[in-house]
């Protein structure tokens, strides 16, 4: 079982928060009625990287394209999964890699909506090391690179920053350290982690680190796709999904617009906010997130198919899986 913490979202999380919706032993959820009632998972404790869920809900976006949303997020163990594929959640963001992973090996799951157009996962640390960010991926050769373990979006990051820079697994050791990437960075346990753009290099830009993070490929070109919108099976009409995402869509947008609102909509949910030294840090983290929601300078939900075929064919070349699946997405109208 994947636990949650392998999509994303690490970093700026009220212990002891409550979701909007119990977190485990749901009742299966019914199919979307007449009057839009459906269940949207989030794959983490209540965070501010979900703040543009938060504002959708708070500000009737989503009711404006004619739904009734409820988040549910996700108990520290539960599977990233688990909860859409037992029909508890009618849709699930989570990250596309790891939905094709999964629809590969037999999970009825569906992409359907991207919400990061820039995938998160970098290469990071190594900045007493005299190395330079000129050198791109080539830094990795001969250096022991940090992951949570060998599953998940970061493995497959690591993998692909291996690949893009022309290594072997052979050139570079792949150390499993759990959730421990910045205190392993500091205690020079490892030279470099796959960290996310909007988590850990926040937090290290914040403590004054020098650190080179590197894109694991061409931004232009990516390999992998990362936080999206899944969906399971045929139940949820092409209709109901283009226009949660359509939602989606609208509240990334007003969140860039009125980052303030989306910190309020985003202290419902976690308490801690209130303290000004936590809303400051949540602001940063906020605003390395909406850097990552933009195509060519707008919100854009919408999939890159090139980039899901180039993510299967690495997937493949990788060894993680054996074969594209048939229907690993769906293709929408959302204007």
């Amino acid at each position: 079982m994947i636990s949650r913490r392998s999509v994303l979202l690490g970093g700026l999380a009220a212990a002891g928060a409550t979701g909007l919706a119990a977190c485990s032993g749901a009742s299966p959820a019914a199919s979307p009625s007449a009057d839009g009632k459906l269940t949207v998972g989030l794959t983490y404790i209540p965070n501010v990287q979900f703040s543009a869920f938060y504002l959708g809900v708070a500000e009737g976006l989503f009711a404006k394209q004619g739904l009734d949303v409820t988040l549910r997020h996700h108990g520290q163990q539960e599977d990233v999964f688990g909860a859409v594929l037992a029909r508890e959640e009618h849709v699930v963001f989570a990250s596309a890699d790891e939905a094709m992973v999964a629809s590969a090996a037999g999970q009825d799951l569906r992409t359907f909506a991207t919400s990061y157009q820039t995938y998160p996962l970098e290469v990071m640390g190594g900045g007493d090391l005299g190395l330079s960010a000129d050198d791109g991926l080539a830094v990795l050769a001969g250096r022991t690179l940090g992951i949570p373990g060998h599953y998940g979006s970061s493995y497959y990051a690591a993998l692909a920053a291996i690949h893009e820079a022309g290594l072997t697994e052979a050139d570079v050791t792949l150390m499993d350290i759990g959730y421990t990437q910045l205190s392993a960075l500091a205690a020079r346990q490892v030279d470099f982690i796959m960290g996310f753009r909007n988590n850990e290099l926040v937090q290290l830009r914040a403590q004054g680190e020098s650190v080179l993070s590197i894109p694991i490929s061409d931004p232009a070109s990516p390999r992998l796709v990362g936080p999206s919108l899944v969906t399971v099976g045929t139940e949820v009409s092409d209709d109901v999904l283009a226009a949660v995402a359509r939602g989606m869509r609208e509240a990334e947008e007003a969140v860039i617009a009125d980052p303030e609102a989306a910190l309020d909509a985003t202290a419902g949910q976690v308490p801690a906010l209130s303290d000004p030294a936590q809303r400051e840090s949540a602001a940063r983290v906020l605003a390395a997130t909406t850097e990552l929601w933009t195509r060519g300078g707008a919100v854009d939900v919408s999939l890159d198919t090139d980039a899901f075929a180039r993510m299967a064919e690495f997937l493949v070349e990788a060894g993680i899986i054996e074969r594209a699946p048939e229907q690993a997405y769906v293709e929408l109208d959302l204007s």
